[in-house]
C-alpha cells in the first residue's frame, strides 16, 4: 500500500488516527499502510506540540478529554500550566502560573477571575501541520472524489519536509461559503460526540478550505497551497479573524486586534 503523504510503498505496523486520540477519537482511523511508519513518526512530533502548547491544551482540559494513555490532559501555554480534572469532569481544571500579566477582572466577593490564555506558544507551525494532516487524511477516508480531484503535492512536500516555508491558517468561526461535512453518517455523529467537526469548502479551483472545530475552537486552512485570496474575503466579514504564523499579517497589512 502507498502512503498518502510520501507515496512510498510500505508495510506500516500502526493504524493512523485521523483526528489524534488525544482529542478523544479512537474510531475514525485509516487502515495500516495508508500512512507509513516514517511519516507517522514524523507527524507525532508536531502533533504533540500542537496539542499541549496551544489553545487546544485549554480546550482539551475544559472538556475533560481522556488522553490516549487514559490520563487527564495536560499542557503549557507560555507561563500557564494547564491540567484537566483527574476524574475527567468537564469544566473542572487546574491552572498554575496565573499572574497580573495573564489575568484580569478579579472579583474578591465572587472569588472569580478572567484568565487570558494565548492561542499559541511557539506552536503555530505545529498546529498548521496538524490541520493539514487531519484535512488530507479525513478526505482520503471519507471523500474519495475530492481526494482524486485535487493536487495535494505542495502540502505533501511541506509535511514530508521537502520544503519548509510556513503554511498559513486562520482562527475564525465565520464561514465564507457553504461548507460540507468531510466524515459521513456514523463517523460524523461519533465525532460530534467527541466535540469535533470536520468540514470543507471548494472556494475556487485553487482553494480547498478545511475547517476543524474542536469544542469552542475553530480553525481554517487551504489544503492546496499558501494563497490567501480566501482569507482576504474572510477578513472583510470577520474583523476579528487572525492569521498565523504572525508574519503573514505583515504581508497582508493586518493589524493586531
Amino acid at each position: 500500500m502507498k502512503c498518502i503523504f510520501c507515496d512510498n510503498k510500505n508495510d506500516a505496523k500502526s493504524i493512523e488516527h485521523i483526528v489524534p486520540e488525544s482529542f478523544g477519537n479512537n474510531f475514525y482511523t485509516l487502515p495500516k499502510g495508508a500512512v507509513c511508519d516514517d511519516c507517522n513518526s514524523r507527524f507525532s512530533t508536531f502533533e504533540g506540540k500542537a496539542l499541549t502548547n496551544s489553545v487546544f491544551a485549554m480546550e482539551r482540559a475544559r472538556l475533560g478529554v481522556v488522553t490516549k494513555k487514559g490520563k487527564n490532559s495536560k499542557g503549557k501555554v507560555n507561563e500557564l500550566i494547564i491540567e484537566g480534572d483527574k476524574n475527567f469532569r468537564k469544566t473542572y481544571l487546574t491552572i498554575k502560573g496565573i499572574d497580573q500579566n495573564n489575568s484580569r477582572n478579579y472579583d474578591s466577593e465572587k472569588r472569580t477571575i478572567q484568565v487570558v490564555v494565548p492561542a499559541f506558544d511557539k506552536s503555530e507551525v505545529a498546529t498548521s501541520k496538524l490541520l493539514l494532516s487531519i484535512g488530507l487524511e479525513s478526505i482520503y477516508k471519507s471523500q474519495n472524489k475530492i481526494f482524486s480531484k485535487y493536487d495535494f503535492t505542495d502540502m505533501k512536500n511541506y509535511l514530508t519536509t521537502k520544503e519548509n516555508q510556513d503554511w498559513p491558517f486562520t482562527t475564525s468561526e465565520y464561514e465564507i461559503g457553504k461548507f460540507k461535512s468531510v466524515p459521513t453518517f456514523y463517523d460524523k455523529y461519533r465525532l460530534k460526540k467527541a466535540h469535533c467537526k470536520l468540514t470543507i469548502l471548494e472556494f475556487d479551483d485553487d482553494t480547498l478550505i478545511f475547517q476543524f472545530d474542536f469544542g469552542g475552537i475553530s480553525m481554517m486552512i487551504n489544503l492546496l497551497n499558501r494563497k490567501l485570496d480566501w482569507f482576504k474575503e474572510l477578513i472583510k466579514k470577520d474583523k476579528q479573524a487572525q492569521i498565523y504564523p504572525e508574519h503573514y499579517r505583515t504581508k497582508l497589512g493586518i493589524k493586531e486586534v
